[in-house]
């Protein structure tokens, strides 16, 4: 098989860590693998030396000539390399490879990794998405509740895949004493909605001022919620140490990990705190995808969205230790069996395998 994936960069995000997670599986499997990149920028997820890259970047300075003459670049290339089947991911970008391919006779997958009816958020790109997406050859969903908000057309040619969880970079599960901190991670933008978390902490700091919050992370909104921590928070009750390479190691320790999103696909990092046996609350992302994973008390908390003080109430039950989990480390021995990488890599190929120019 020839995979071709379609992506806007490499830089650090749940979608370039389940695609470079995806490409070096299926190379060690003997596969051949391209990638495409509409954005020359830096590459923070790396792959495998044997992936035929190519980097696009920015070929006109109107914003929407540049993005049309990107696709008509991205058309180029796999008419030029023949692969037996696209897979593009995330979904704004997946619209318009679907576009860029019509009548070359290859076929596209798309990969929806959000919550469907937030995103994309523009308009006109909801339009496309109703208009193009019938002819997309499959679907590759994160949870039931997001196939579901599609018609019955499109459910009956996706399926629903995890992703896949790198073992190898997954600390065992710590059984010292915990450090008291909180500890949140993701892009610093609207959707992970942190002025949720800092306003939680901060009910949570008043009876329990022993604990810091660290968040880590880059993003537009960075600069702007280190203002609003310094205004609830005394300044070493926090800490956003930027991005860094080893979260998992620096998450390990935690005394808890927190999600505050409004919305999410599968988020890689509450999976991947799970997997190590931290304690962890989440918002109840109508997407479905904490739910996936938090049996609401048995195993961590779901709390609504935007509820701060049922956050911060949670918060303190884990703290106090109250929570009454089950086993954590078992959970966590459970959700790596369930997302070992090279099953789970696996199929996602024989998804693309039955979709591709290969079939039957």
């Amino acid at each position: 098989m020839h995979v071709a994936v379609v992506t806007r960069n490499m830089q650090a995000g749940g979608a370039e860590r389940v695609i470079s997670q995806l490409l070096n599986g299926w190379l060690a499997d003997g596969h051949t693998c391209s990638l495409i990149l509409l954005d020359r920028t830096e590459i923070f997820y790396r792959v495998s030396d044997k992936v035929h890259l190519y980097e696009i970047g920015k070929i006109a300075n109107k914003h929407y000539l540049d993005k049309l003459k990107r696709y008509k670049a991205v058309r180029r290339i796999l008419q030029e390399i023949k692969p037996d089947v696209v897979l593009s991911m995330p979904e704004e970008i997946g619209i318009y490879v679907i576009g860029a391919m019509l009548g070359t006779g290859i076929p596209v997958v798309v990969s929806e990794r959000n919550d469907p009816w937030t995103m994309p958020y523009v308009k006109a790109t909801r339009i496309l998405r109703k208009i193009l997406y019938p002819f997309a050859a499959g679907y590759i969903f994160q949870t039931k509740r997001a196939a579901s908000f599609f018609s019955k057309r499109i459910q009956k040619k996706g399926t629903v895949l995890p992703n896949p969880l790198d073992l190898s970079r997954i600390p065992e599960p710590f059984c010292g004493e915990r450090d008291k901190t909180v500890v949140g991670a993701g892009r610093f933008e609207a959707q992970k909605n942190f002025p949720m978390l800092i306003d939680a902490f901060a009910e949570f700091y008043k009876s329990h001022s022993d604990y810091k919050l660290i968040i880590y992370g880059d993003g537009r909104l960075r600069g702007q919620m280190l203002a609003y921590a310094a205004e609830r928070l005394p300044i070493y009750a926090f800490d956003f140490p930027g991005r860094i390479s080893d979260l998992p190691e620096r998450t390990c320790r935690g005394g808890m990990f927190v999600l505050s999103s409004d919305f999410e696909g599968m988020p890689n990092v509450l999976i991947e705190a799970m997997s190590m046996g931290v304690p962890c609350v989440s918002t109840d992302c109508p997407s479905g995808g904490p739910a996936e994973f938090i049996t609401d008390g048995k195993n961590g908390y779901l709390v609504p969205v935007g509820d701060s003080a049922a956050m911060a109430e949670k918060m303190c039950l884990i703290a106090d230790g109250r929570a009454v989990f089950d086993n954590l480390n078992e959970n966590a021995e459970r959700i790596k069996a369930r997302l070992n990488a090279s099953a789970v890599c696996k199929d996602w190929l024989t998804y693309l395998m039955q979709h591709s120019r290969k079939k039957g």
